[in-house]
């Protein structure tokens, strides 16, 4: 039996202009079909400018991503008063999960969309060859269904993916999944480094540069290429439960971190998901280590300032600023 989906929930005028515009720009370039890509905008070469084969599916480990085997509930704790049992065999329990065995939990990071959005931007975005099919879980978190193993494989190992702007996290369909007891704490953002001195624009200096926050999964081709100074921009894996990196020290460099896409980051404790009002971590006060500092080599007219705030908004880029990439 097939399960039942839900009915399409209203659309906000956001996504409905976004969306209005996304299809006339695929009309134009595509004919009738607004799914099929374009061909011949960006060279095959070009299109692996930054690329860092591998990097996605290892960072979020997505090797282990096969269902377990399931357990028979023949033997379980004593119950209590007050509950009832239902015991299923092991088969029982591989019959009912086998549907899902191809299937991915997906949620926007720092952005609620509707179901009818985003069966639109991924079916845009990921073009399968087979039937899709979408399942809202409640909470932001949806189930998305393949029914081509070339599907699944593309979408899981093939990101990071992001949906205007936002990175969309997804993980493997795990039994027992809820949605109001599940969480993603990995996600990929884009990083930028304004104003990076020409010198560091190298691949391996960009890489060891990245990976002081965490993993580096990709780097952005105008960055790569080099024809872009006014900002280095990589994709890098960042973990929510841990505070955001400001800054790099590189040498004499004291290098600031901006982050795109982040909605909500708190300037006292430097996480992401709250605000600073509601922030229930406590921060310690800086000690004050005045060592003195070498002086700058003759070559080395001055050393960089350290930024004032240690978190601020000054971290994040500005949705207008992003759109004029």
């Amino acid at each position: 039996m097939e399960p039942e989906f839900q009915h399409a929930t209203p659309r906000s005028r956001e996504e409905e202009e976004e969306i209005d515009r996304s299809t006339k720009k695929f009309k134009d370039s595509s004919g009738d079909n607004p799914f099929i890509p374009t061909r011949g905008q960006v060279s095959y070469k070009d299109s692996l400018i930054g690329d860092i084969p591998g990097a996605y599916a290892q960072a979020f480990s997505f090797e282990n991503e096969e269902a377990l085997e399931a357990e028979s509930d023949s033997e379980l704790e004593e119950i209590t008063k007050g509950l009832v049992e239902v015991k299923l065999t092991k088969e029982t329990k591989n019959r009912i999960r086998a549907p899902w065995a191809k299937a991915l939990t997906v949620k926007v990071f720092g952005r609620t969309v509707g179901y009818n959005y985003l069966t639109f931007k991924i079916n845009a975005m990921w073009k399968p060859t087979a039937r899709m099919d979408c399942v809202d879980l409640g909470k932001d978190f949806f189930l998305i269904k393949f029914y081509d193993n070339g599907d699944y494989d593309k979408v899981l190992r093939g990101g990071p993916w992001f949906i205007g702007g936002h990175f969309l996290a997804i993980k493997p369909w795990e039994p027992y999944f809820k949605a109001s007891e599940s969480s993603f704490s990995l996600v990929a953002v884009w990083v930028r480094f304004p104003e990076l001195p020409v010198e560091f624009y190298d691949k391996l200096v960009l890489m060891e540069i990245g990976k002081a926050i965490r993993p580096v999964l990709r780097i952005d081709s105008y960055t790569a290429s080099g024809s872009r100074g006014s900002y280095a921009r990589l994709c890098i894996q960042i973990d929510l439960k841990k505070p955001l990196i400001n800054t790099i020290k590189v040498g004499w460099l004291y290098q600031k971190v901006m982050y795109e896409g982040l909605s909500a980051l708190c300037f006292c404790c430097g996480r992401i998901g709250h605000k600073q009002e509601a922030c229930g971590y406590p921060v310690q006060p800086e000690e004050n280590t005045s060592s003195p500092k070498p002086p700058p080599m003759q070559s080395e007219k001055k050393t960089p300032q350290k930024p004032d705030q240690k978190f601020g908004e000054w971290m994040l880029v500005t949705r207008k600023t992003a759109s004029q990439e």
